[in-house]
Parts: C-alpha cells; structure tokens; sequence
C-alpha cells in the first residue's frame, strides 16, 4: 500500500514538472530581456505616422518663401494702368472737314458771288477745315473718370468764312472702359467758347457780318494705348459743333499723345 501511494506521488511529481517547463517556454520575453536588446517599447500607431506626415505638408510658408512671393505680387500691381491720381497732358493734330449753315448776319462760308445780294449768297457750305493742334490738361480722379480743360488752336485762317486761326478753350471729362488696362477705349464729351474775329477782307463785308463768340459742343471717342504707366497714345473720331455764329460743324480725326505724373 505505501509503495503504490509511493508510485502515484512520483508520476503526478513528474506530470508538474513537464507541465510546468512547457509553460515556461511560452512566456513572451521578460522586461530585462527587452532592456538588454536595446529595443524600446514604441506607442506610436501607424495613425500618428501618418499625422505627423500630413502636418510636414501642410507646413506654413517660411519667411524667405513669403519675401520671395512679395516681389511678383508687387509686379503685379505695377501692371494697371489706371490714370488715378495722375496729372495728365496731352498733346494732338486735328484734321476735319466743317460744314457751315448760315444765318443772314452770319460770315459768308464761300467766296461771295458780286452778282448776288448779300441774303442770296450760299447759305450751306462744306470744305476741309485748317490743321489745328489740340491741347488737355486733365487729372484722373478716378481710373475711369478723368476731367480735363482744353484749348484748340488753328495752325492757318479759314478763307471759306474769312476768319483768323481757330480758338477754342473749353472743359470736358475722358471716359473709359478697360480703364485700367493697357488698351482702352474712352467718350470725350466737352463744351467750350470759340473767340476767334474776322479778318476784315472787303468783299466778305456786304452783310456786316457778325464774329460772334461762339458757344461750342464738343463729343469724341476712341482706343487709346498706354505704353507705360506715365505715357500713352491716342487716336479719336469726333464731332465739334458751334451754334451762334451760324450752325457749323467741323468732323473731326485727332492723334495724339499723353504724358502723365506721377
């Protein structure tokens, strides 16, 4: 009886111990164990790799890459061609061609005939005007709105109505559209006084005409193209009518030039 309590006490001590070495061999590895490899536990998940990646992205701009930007953005502005704020003058030739519908006490607008008396002279007349030179001040109070004065100046006498060079001084404003692009297209209009006399020749003195000061509409428009900021080119087609002295109107073709400051 003792030999087989003895018997069963030693199998069931061996059975621990196979079971006790088995287990031990499954163990992951201890603390020390990983300390002595030199590999640290790491608590980064893929997701915070990923973050970090996407924030290195979306890095804001450093200082140089902002001073490097600023210099293109300056060019930029440097690219209107807005005339606000600047003073502008400007300088034209003017061809045209006037038609002339007269009044009885209006100067005659053709060479008068001696057979006829002075109210059966021709009272419509159509001829080439004389060159004259076309003068503006104007300032920009806005890139589209540009006010001016201006004064025309004949470079000869009309003989058709024997009157001396032409001179008009009057105010008007330049429209424009595209206003601030290099290429643009404006509407003149303007009112103006006309002061030019007579010049007295003999044959023109039948009726005592009357050199009246005239009371000038003036309306125009055309491209203009602005080479740089400071200085342009013009070119208008336009009409420029007086109504007092007689009904006469002068067709207008203008180019010129503009300077502007600052």
């Amino acid at each position: 009886m003792t030999t087989r309590c003895f018997g069963l006490l030693r199998r069931f001590a061996l059975g621990f111990a196979l079971f006790a070495s088995a287990h031990a061999v499954s163990l992951p590895a201890s603390a020390e164990e990983t300390a002595a490899s030199g590999e640290a536990p790491s608590d980064e998940s893929p997701g915070d790799t990923d973050s970090e990646a996407a924030g290195s992205e979306t890095k804001p701009e450093s200082d140089e890459e902002a001073k490097a930007d600023a210099p293109a953005a300056k060019d930029d502005a440097d690219q209107s061609f807005g005339h606000m704020g600047q003073v502008g003058l400007r300088a034209g030739l003017v061809l045209g061609y006037r038609m002339v519908l007269r009044y009885d006490s209006s100067p005659y607008c053709a060479a008068p005939d001696p057979q006829k008396a002075a109210n059966d002279q021709r009272k419509f007349c159509g001829h080439g005007a004389p060159p004259a030179a076309d003068f503006g001040l104007s300032f920009g109070l806005l890139d589209f709105f540009e006010p001016f004065v201006w004064a025309r100046l004949g470079f000869g006498a009309e003989e058709q109505t024997d009157t001396k060079p032409i001179v008009i001084v009057g105010a008007g404003a330049r429209l424009y559209t595209m206003s601030d692009a290099a290429f643009k297209i404006f509407v003149e209009p303007a009112v103006a006084l006309e002061f030019e006399s007579g010049r007295a020749t003999p044959a023109w003195q039948a009726n005592s005409p009357a050199y009246k000061q005239d009371f000038v509409f003036h309306l125009a428009a055309g491209p203009q193209l602005d080479f740089a900021r400071h200085f342009g080119a013009y070119v208008t087609g336009g009409v420029t009518t007086g109504v007092i002295r007689a009904i006469h109107t002068s067709l207008d073709l203008q180019i010129g030039v503009q300077g502007r400051y600052p």
